[in-house]
């Protein structure tokens, strides 16, 4: 059998046992012991001996008594009922280490202690095998709920014993949110004054300690949802919600969503539109019900959903959409608040607050929605790995040569670089890492960092060694007028036109933030350049 140490080497709890004997209930002024385990020796010199307060002057007091160590009771204590419980310890000599080297514990909040003594004292008479396991489980819960409130600290570290004040309290919660808990009894727990615990707990974790309670149990209820086809209300309770509704609402105002939308979703049965967000949805392993389309751009063929109706995005009503029944309708934050009104009255409306430029937030911010976080996080390993590798494959056959990157509608040019944070520059210059080249003085024409307009005569500066175009038909009033630049001297005469070194890539690809395509993007740069 292996020692303590050895145990604690090799990951593994001690072959301990803490042997409950007797558990006796004395009532005040009478003084009269009531109640024992069959078999259950109080008298055992070498055993130990918990005396917890249950009322009077006293309440809310525990005491423990070891060999040599007998506690003396007053005669304040005399005056008030108490439980008094013996128990032994079997297995390794040194187990007792685990007792608190103190005769007055904490045990707080004390009706979490309450609660498992007078469950203890109903199951004291008990034969039933199964009680006497359940009996068994609660006694080494209320020595662990003690144990774990009175192990040792050094109180010379001062702010240190508050650390772990707060640290036991935030196991506490762990443990047991599924019950009442007041910050009251939090701080009381880890000992420190109610008004400096709260900012100490923020300190800690980011969270008031009621919000946290909030983010535990509703992690709990999304696990199971994913798991079990419990009834909600059962999953409610168990979560430490009073009802249903309650839970529904609270859930709600956290995930997004409804917890019977979650499960589905986690099933792959839930209805979702997404407009300019199927990239996440595919990415998910998920499909929308409906695609976004857009009379001047069409759709987002790269994803290959040419099953899938489309709605048209610049149709103000959205009313179509009622007709595909969507359990969920999720937006980016771009739309106008009347909109917005129009989404919810189809159906439960998320809208999604982060900035669209950062895909991988996104993506995990979708992927927290559906319950799908590993999906995402496997699929952004996977992007980056293929990123690494295509850098390091471009760093050896461009040597030093520049790439530019131009958006062509009839009426404008639109140069982006490499200071530009979405669509293009992420990709092209931050995660392949190839050079870029800008129109010499077109600095101060920036619509915004990394985006400028170029004039056709700017093109006359523009000498990067390699082009990429796309084409944008919104100011087109003709079919192919977006084109009528690849005509002009200008254009002619650059050097990466005269050099065949051109390479047209498609609109929607290049000109979304998703990661499908930007890995789309990749593929193009590779067939292009490598």
């Amino acid at each position: 059998m292996m020692d303590i140490e050895q145990c604690k080497q090799a990951g593994t709890a001690p072959s301990v046992q803490y042997v409950l004997q007797s558990i006796r209930l004395i009532v005040a002024d009478e003084q009269s012991e009531m109640g024992d385990l069959d078999g259950g020796d109080s008298n055992d010199k070498e055993g130990y001996e918990l005396l917890i307060i249950m009322s009077g002057t006293e309440q809310g007091k525990c005491y423990l008594q070891g060999p040599g160590r007998p506690v003396s009771v007053d005669q304040e204590i005399m005056r008030c009922s108490y439980y008094r419980v013996c128990f032994a310890i079997s297995g390794h000599d040194t187990a007792s280490s685990l007792l608190p080297n103190k005769q007055e514990l904490v045990c707080s909040p004390f009706a979490k202690t309450m609660e498992l003594l007078d469950e203890l004292y109903r199951l004291r008479g008990t034969s039933d095998e199964l009680e006497l396991f359940q009996r068994f489980v609660r006694f080494q819960e209320l020595l662990l709920f003690l144990f774990r409130q009175n192990a040792p600290v050094d109180e010379d570290k001062g702010p240190d014993i508050e650390r772990y004040g707060v640290e036991l309290s935030i196991q506490h919660i762990h443990q047991y949110y599924q019950e009442l808990l007041t910050v009251e009894e939090l701080a009381s727990l880890a000992g420190i004054d109610r008004w400096k615990y709260t900012r100490l707990f923020k300190e800690a974790t980011g969270q008031v300690p009621l919000q946290y309670l909030n983010e535990v149990r509703i992690n709990q209820a999304k696990m199971w949802l994913a798991r079990a086809d419990d009834k909600l209300l059962d999953i409610a309770l168990n979560a430490g919600f009073n009802n249903e509704y309650y839970f529904n609402r609270r859930f709600k105002q956290t995930v997004g969503m409804s917890p019977g939308q979650y499960r589905r979703s986690r099933k792959g049965q839930l209805r979702v539109v997404a407009p300019y967000l199927e990239d996440f949805i595919v990415a998910l392993g998920m499909q929308p019900i409906v695609q976004y389309w857009h009379a001047k751009w069409g759709k987002q063929d790269y994803l290959g959903l040419n099953h899938i109706p489309t709605f048209d995005e610049n149709d103000d009503s959205f009313e179509s959409l009622s007709g595909y029944k969507p359990d969920l309708i999720l937006l980016m934050d771009r739309y106008e608040q009347q909109q917005y009104s129009q989404f919810r009255r189809i159906s439960d409306t998320c809208i999604l607050r982060e900035q669209s430029s950062n895909w991988r937030t996104l993506l995990r911010t979708v992927a927290d929605y559906f319950g799908r976080m590993e999906l995402a996080d496997d699929a952004i390993a996977k992007y980056d790995f293929k990123a690494r590798t295509a850098s390091h494959t471009l760093s050896q056959v461009m040597k030093g040569e520049t790439v530019a990157f131009l958006r062509i509608s009839a009426d404008q040019i639109i140069q982006y670089t490499e200071e530009g944070q979405g669509f293009v520059s992420t990709v092209l210059y931050g995660d392949v890492g190839l050079r870029s080249h800008s129109a010499v003085g077109v600095a101060l024409k920036a619509n915004r960092p990394g985006m400028f307009n170029l004039s056709v005569e700017d093109l006359r500066t523009l000498t990067a060694d390699h082009l990429f175009v796309t084409f944008d038909k919104w100011h087109s009033q003709a079919e192919g007028s977006e084109r009528e630049l690849l005509g002009q001297p200008e254009w002619c005469d650059l050097p990466a036109v005269r050099n065949n070194r051109v390479y047209e890539v498609d609109f929607l690809t290049w000109m979304n933030n998703g990661i499908i395509s930007n890995s789309k993007k990749i593929d193009d740069i590779l067939r292009s350049l490598a």
